[in-house]
């Protein structure tokens, strides 16, 4: 068996998904980050949203149901949310929860700014430009 070394892997890649199953009439509470997809892979499950803030009032979503094949759609969650999981059916139902990739730090942000300002630097310029923006004397 081949042998994954982590450091390979590269840090904007998703991780892996989390695979849930429902017995018949059973219900649990997930927190989903930001970005991240809940797939129904099996049955049907009803999904009820936990009331969000919005200005001075809280406002509660409707209730949704997903049927086998069918996920939440791209880019409903902003922020993280607390969703209530329930099996609609009377046989066993499966969802594949995918965290989004995520974004980079500041760190990495400041890094990759710094790195492309200096790659680009022509050593052989006699005015010593940074790509086609003239360096500071």
């Amino acid at each position: 068996m081949p042998q994954r070394n982590p450091t390979t892997i590269p840090p904007t890649t998703p991780s892996a998904a989390v695979t849930l199953g429902l017995a018949p009439g059973q219900s649990l509470w997930l927190c989903l980050p930001p970005g991240s997809a809940l797939h129904t892979t099996q049955g049907e499950v009803s999904l009820r949203f936990a009331p969000r803030d919005f200005g001075h009032a809280l406002h509660t979503l409707p209730q949704m149901r997903l049927g086998a094949g069918e996920h939440l759609p791209e880019g409903w969650n902003t922020k993280a949310t607390w969703v209530q999981v329930g099996n609609a059916l009377h046989c066993r139902s499966e969802i594949q929860v995918i965290e989004g990739t995520p974004r980079p730090g500041l760190w990495h942000q400041l890094r990759h700014l710094l790195r492309s300002a200096f790659a680009g630097r022509d050593k052989t310029a006699k005015n010593r430009t940074f790509g086609k923006v003239p360096a500071m004397r």
